[in-house]
C-alpha cells in the first residue's frame, strides 16, 4: 500500500467526523452513496447525515467531492478495522488488494464531555482512558498490518502520537492536526520512547489554533498553515481556527499532496502558549493531589461549556463535584477542618508566619541571577570563538572553554529551577490565604 499524502490524510481527519465513517467498506462505496442523477455530491443528498467537527452539510459534500476527486486507488481503501465507543472512532484503511500496509485515522473529540474531560486528564495521567483504547486499537485490532501510518485532528492527533510512541515496531509514520501534546507524567513515563518516535512524528497546524499549544510538544517537525477567519465574529473565528475543514481549506498542495504553503505560528499563540506552560508548570508544582483537583475542575468547566451530549444538571453536577474537590484539597493542605466543625471560626493547629513580599523579591532576584548566568554564558561563547585557532594549545582551550559552559549551563538550570519553584510556593500561599479568609468571612457572617 503507498503512503497516503498529507492533502489525503486531511481528508480523511475530516471524514472521520461523519458518523458514516465508522461504517465498513471502501471509501469508493460510501461516495457512491451521495451521488445524484447526474453523478455529483451534493448537501442535499447527505440528508440526515450526523456531520460533526462543526461542519455544515454543504462543508461535507465539498470534503467527499475533494475525496472522489483522489486517485482510484485512494477511493479503493476499505474500512477494515473500526472503533467507535467509549468516546474514541478510530478506522483503519487498507487496500484489498495490497496487505503490505495500513492507515488508521482517528477523530478528535466529537462534542462529548468525556472526550473534552479526557483531554485535560492528559495533564496529570501518564495515559488517559481514551489513549489506552487507541493504542489497543492499534496493537491488538489492527495487528495484522505492519507498515501502519496512523493520523488524526486535534484529540485524535494526540492519540495518532500516543499510539506512535507505544507501537514503535508497526507504526512507520504520523501526522497529527492541530493535535495536543502531553503531560509531565506521560513524559516521565514515556521519555525515551517519546525520543526515539519524535523523528516519524509530524505536527500540522493553524497558525492560531489554540489546541496544538496545550501541554508539551514531541513532534520533531511542527508545521503552520495561515489560517483567515477575517470579518466574523469572534465565536465564529474561534470555531476556524480549530476546524479541520477551515485548516484543508487554508491549504495549497503540490502535485504529490505535501502542503507547500507554510507559515510561522502567531505571535499571539506564542505568547499564549508560553503562559499556558507556566501555569501547567504551577500546577505541576502543587502538593499532593493538587493537580488533579485543579485540572479535573478545569476540565469539567471547559468541557460544559464546549459539549451538549449531556444535560445541564449533569453538567452542574460534575462541576459541584470538581469544586468540593479543590474545597477539600485547600482545606486540607491548610490544616483547616471545615467540612466538619459546626462552631465558631475554625482554627489551624499551626500558625505560620510568612512574608510573601519578601518572596516575590526573591523570586524577582534570582530571575536576574538566571539572566546575569545567561550574560556570562554569551560572553564565554563569544571569547571561545576569538580563541579559536588562534590559541597555542587550542585543544587545551576548547575543553577548558566546554567545561566552564557546561559549568555555567547547570548553574542558570538550577537557579531557574530554584525560582520556579519559590515562585509556585509564592502562589500557593495566595490561594491558601485567599481560601482562609473566604472561609472565615463564610463562617462568621453565615
Amino acid at each position: 500500500m503507498r503512503d497516503l499524502s498529507e492533502k489525503e490524510l486531511l481528508l480523511l481527519s475530516n471524514y472521520l467526523y461523519v458518523d458514516r465513517s465508522a461504517k465498513y467498506g471502501t471509501i469508493g462505496d460510501m461516495l457512491d452513496e451521495f451521488r445524484n442523477e447526474s453523478g455529483t455530491i451534493t448537501a442535499e443528498k447527505l440528508g440526515d447525515l450526523n456531520i460533526g467537527g462543526c461542519m455544515s452539510a454543504e462543508e461535507c459534500a465539498d470534503i467527499f467531492r475533494e475525496m472522489d476527486a483522489c486517485p482510484d486507488d485512494f477511493k479503493k481503501l476499505c474500512a477494515v478495522r473500526v472503533i467507535d465507543d467509549g468516546g474514541i472512532r478510530g478506522v483503519c484503511f487498507a487496500n484489498p488488494d495490497d496487505s503490505s500496509g495500513a492507515t488508521v485515522v482517528f477523530r478528535g473529540t466529537g462534542g462529548s464531555y468525556e472526550a473534552w474531560a479526557d483531554d485535560f486528564r492528559g495533564e496529570y495521567m501518564k495515559a488517559t482512558d481514551m489513549q489506552k483504547l487507541a493504542d489497543d486499537f492499534v496493537r491488538y485490532d489492527c495487528g495484522v498490518y505492519e507498515n501502519i501510518t496512523v493520523a488524526g485532528h486535534s484529540k485524535g492527533g494526540n492519540m495518532a502520537q500516543f499510539v506512535t510512541v507505544t507501537n514503535r515496531d508497526r507504526v512507520k509514520a504520523c501526522v497529527s492536526f492541530d493535535g495536543q501534546g502531553f503531560g509531565k507524567d506521560s513524559l516521565s513515563a514515556y521519555g525515551v520512547k517519546m525520543k526515539d518516535s519524535s523523528h516519524r512524528i509530524k505536527s500540522i497546524s493553524g497558525d492560531k489554533d489554540y489546541v496544538n499549544i496545550m501541554l508539551n510538544p514531541i513532534a520533531s517537525t511542527r508545521e503552520y498553515v495561515s489560517i483567515d477567519a477575517g470579518g466574523k465574529s469572534l465565536s465564529e473565528m474561534a470555531v476556524d481556527f480549530h476546524s479541520s475543514y477551515v485548516l484543508y481549506k487554508s491549504c495549497n498542495f503540490d502535485e504529490t499532496g505535501r502542503i507547500i504553503n507554510l507559515s510561522r505560528q502567531s505571535l499571539i499563540m506564542t505568547g499564549i502558549a508560553d503562559s499556558l506552560k507556566r501555569l501547567v508548570n504551577g500546577l505541576d508544582f502543587l502538593p499532593g493531589d493538587g493537580n488533579r483537583k485543579a485540572t479535573e475542575l478545569l476540565g469539567a468547566l471547559v468541557s460544559a461549556g464546549l459539549t451538549d451530549d449531556i444535560g445541564d444538571e449533569k453538567e452542574h453536577l460534575k462541576i459541584e463535584e470538581a469544586v468540593d474537590g479543590i474545597k477539600k484539597y485547600l482545606a486540607d493542605l491548610s490544616g483547616l477542618w471545615n467540612t466538619s466543625y459546626k462552631g465558631g471560626v475554625p482554627v489551624a493547629y499551626e500558625s505560620v508566619y510568612f512574608d510573601a513580599g519578601i518572596m516575590t523579591e526573591s523570586v524577582a532576584q534570582l530571575r536576574e541571577a538566571c539572566c546575569g548566568v545567561e550574560e556570562v554564558m554569551d560572553a564565554v561563547s563569544e571569547l571561545k570563538y576569538k580563541l579559536n585557532y588562534k590559541a597555542a594549545s587550542r585543544l587545551a582551550v576548547e575543553t577548558l572553554m566546554k567545561k566552564q559552559e557546561k559549568s555555567l549551563k547547570s548553574s542558570a538550570k538550577r537557579i531557574a529551577k530554584h525560582a520556579d519553584t519559590l515562585e509556585a510556593v509564592c502562589n500557593l500561599y495566595r490561594g491558601c490565604e485567599e481560601s482562609l479568609c473566604s472561609e472565615i468571612a463564610g463562617t462568621a457572617f453565615n
